[in-house]
């Protein structure tokens, strides 16, 4: 059995003495393996270097079953790079087989040294390998092995070995309950994946001192994190391990519990836990500007390692308040004598509503329970215990949120074994965080109402109900939480049976996005009513500024449509060009020379490109936002291409393609979407001259 360290050593195990001479039915069939005793490892290995038997004791020895292992090079049990089965089969034929220490991979990824015989056996086509392993006797100069075992798992000082890559080869139970991992939980990891230590780089430099250069280090102390949240201190030594050339193969640790002998190490170790655990909370409360996510990004964080359950309660009257208002409003609302508790919006009941429209982004209110409306009035701590009427009660501490000489609501702690003093003093520094990250997303979250409210008001209530030009539109906000803003979309009926319609998005969001846009489309809707080209339209709309000069750059796409001729006039100023749905279902892309977008001082003169549509045909107009997915590379002729399939028939209804189109709409879409879709039809001569 092959492996990455290997000596010679006396014999272990009762084996047959030297290979014996089998006949040609034996040799077709294989040795016969049952007169070994009972409890042996036993595996045969082909002259190629396969394996060729595997024994249901081998299975136990390394885990690898029968039908996955027969057939396979002997150096899939190395641990580490190896030599090929074959070349391994003759380099220990040649030396004469013997008794050898190896490290085996086994088959949950693990390693162990196993202590076995080759044996050199004749087979069809030439020497291969009997490999055997177990209980064997021991030689008078070794101690004996089963009572070193139950010295080392046994022993109640800490102990382990490590290999040149700090992974844990050996843990006794001492140091498995020390750490708080079990034993099997340590094997094969690094001991940096499994120790949480206040200074982990400091400490791996310390270990590859005692592996690269020999060191012995002793009466180390050391402070540790349990995977329970619990610290620990510790005092030991490490010393290299060396093979028979004196050669470093790893290193061993003894380690010896402290207990609370060292309080300053423990603190170490608590003052480290605590920073960590501020850090992970500032880094989490970062990543969003969503009232409701907050709770979920702070229990992701703090359970279970520092309490049970943590939950965030945002005041009622703090999501209505101005910026004006003041904490004293809280407490004349609601009077001292907790007869009529504070109304609240439990968060952690809204954990992924973050791309909720902020209309609907936060659960109902209700009242507060007992502990938090008395944290909530007084603006103080309120321990408190729940559950004491089960076996297993809760000992809870609420915490006002306060930000600004404001009360935003509380936070609320659990857990089933208390909280001391320095968790208090986590909390406080948590529940500070907490209050600015939502007060933060409150002020994000006013504006972006304000913002929807500005564009529902700069955006037509009803397209107009024209009978041959019929339009339906949809709108979207962005879904990764951002300001909306900055699309449009427009009809006008226009003198002489024809009728002009607009598209736009102003680049940028928010209140600055929402202005320009309504400027931007009563100025088009203008232009269009005197009878402008389409071309003329946007060059005269790019030449516009006002006295600020701060309109935000825009793309657009206006179309005029002649109802009695089917006349199509179309101009683009950096906007994706239209589709164009024929009766007979083909769809086509409306080309046109798309120019720079609007407002950007470049004074181009943009050009209208004629079409001929046949009646009944669809005009899809959109914005990117429709077909642009930045998180998968989606470019703009797939996103067209999708558009294009998904309108099948022209004779649908024009809301069920509305909704079709944003159905194909890419997930990863990080603008706001516009579509509009008007039918094409044919206008009567009567009609006309009534228009």
């Amino acid at each position: 059995m092959p492996g990455a360290e290997r000596h010679p050593a006396g014999d272990d195990v009762a084996l047959p003495h030297g290979p014996r001479h089998a006949t040609s039915a034996e040799q077709a069939r294989g040795p016969t393996l049952t007169a070994l005793d009972d409890g042996l490892a036993v595996a045969l290995v082909d002259p190629a270097g396969r394996i060729s038997t595997w024994t249901s004791e081998a299975q136990a020895l390394t885990g690898h079953h029968a039908s996955e292992i027969v057939g396979r090079d002997l150096s899939v049990l190395a641990d580490g790079p190896a030599a090929e089965g074959r070349m391994l089969v003759e380099r220990l034929v040649r030396a004469g087989g013997g008794v050898r220490t190896d490290w085996l991979r086994c088959f949950d990824g693990s390693s162990r040294s196993v202590r076995w015989r080759a044996v050199p056996v004749p087979l069809d086509g030439g020497t291969g390998l009997l490999a055997v392993a177990g209980h064997g006797s021991q030689p008078p100069d070794r101690c004996d092995l089963a009572a070193t075992e139950l010295l080392l798992r046994s022993s109640p000082i800490g102990l382990a070995v490590l290999d040149k890559d700090l992974r844990y080869r050996f843990v006794n139970d001492a140091l498995a309950r020390l750490n708080g991992l079990p034993v099997a939980a340590h094997l094969g990891r690094s001991i940096l994946d499994v120790l949480d230590l206040p200074d982990p780089r400091a400490y791996e430099e310390m270990l590859r001192r005692v592996t690269d250069d020999g060191e012995t280090i002793g009466n180390l102390h050391v402070a540790a994190i349990r995977p329970d949240g619990t610290p620990y201190a510790g005092v030991g030594t490490l010393f290299p391990l060396r093979d028979a050339d004196g050669r470093i193969v790893g290193q061993a640790g003894v380690v010896h519990d402290l207990g609370g002998t060292r309080a300053e190490l423990l603190d170490t170790a608590r003052n480290q836990r605590r920073l960590e655990l501020l850090s992970r909370v500032g880094a989490g409360l970062s990543q969003g500007l969503d009232v409701a996510g907050v709770a979920s990004r702070l229990t992701a964080v703090c359970t279970p390692a520092f309490a049970s359950t943590v939950t965030v309660d945002l005041l009622e009257a703090a999501v209505r308040r101005d910026g004006d208002a003041r904490m004293r409003t809280v407490l004349r609302e609601h009077g001292p004598d907790g007869s009529d508790g504070p109304r609240v919006h439990p968060l952690g009941a809204a954990a992924d509503s973050g791309l909720a429209a902020p209309e609907r982004d936060l659960p109902p209110s209700r009242e507060a329970s007992v502990p938090v409306g008395r944290c909530i009035r007084s603006a103080d701590v309120v321990a408190f215990r729940t559950g004491e009427e089960h076996e297993q009660g809760q000992h809870g501490v609420a915490l006002p949120l306060l930000a600004a000489g404001q009360v935003l609501g509380a936070i609320t702690f659990t857990g089933p074994d208390g909280f001391g003093t320095d968790d208090v003093l986590t909390m406080r520094d948590i529940a500070a965080r907490t209050a600015m990250a939502i007060e933060n997303a409150l002020l994000y979250r006013r504006e972006r109402l304000a913002t929807l409210v500005l564009q529902r008001r700069l955006l037509p209530a009803r397209l107009p109900d024209i009978p041959w030009a019929k339009s339906a539109h949809r709108y979207l906000p962005a879904q990764d939480g951002t300001l909306a803003g900055g699309d449009w979309y427009d009809a006008v009926r226009l003198p002489g049976g024809r009728i002009g319609l607009s598209v736009g998005d102003v680049m940028g969001h928010g209140l600055g996005a929402a202005a320009a846009m309504g400027r931007y489309r009563s100025c088009a809707r203008a232009l269009l009513a005197v009878g402008l080209e389409p071309g003329q339209l946007l060059t005269r709309l790019d030449g516009l500024k006002d006295e600020a000069d701060n309109d935000l750059p825009a793309t657009c796409v206006c179309a005029l449509y002649d109802g009695a001729t089917g006349d199509l006039r179309l101009a683009l100023a950096g906007h994706p060009p239209p589709v164009l749905v024929r009766p007979d279902g083909s769809a086509d892309i409306l080309s046109a020379d798309p120019g720079p977008p609007m407002g950007m001082g470049l004074d181009h003169v943009y050009e209208s490109t004629h079409y001929a549509v046949p009646a009944g045909s669809l005009l899809v107009l959109y914005t990117d936002g429709m077909i642009e997915d930045r998180s998968t590379f989606l470019d703009l002729d797939q996103g067209i291409a999708m558009l294009r399939r998904a309108v099948h028939h022209t004779g649908t209804p024009l809301d069920e393609i509305c909704d079709a189109l944003l159905a194909v709409r890419p997930t990863g879409s990080e603008d706001d979407a516009t579509v509009m879709v008007t039918r094409l039809a044919r206008l009567q001569p009567r009609a006309r001259a009534d228009d």
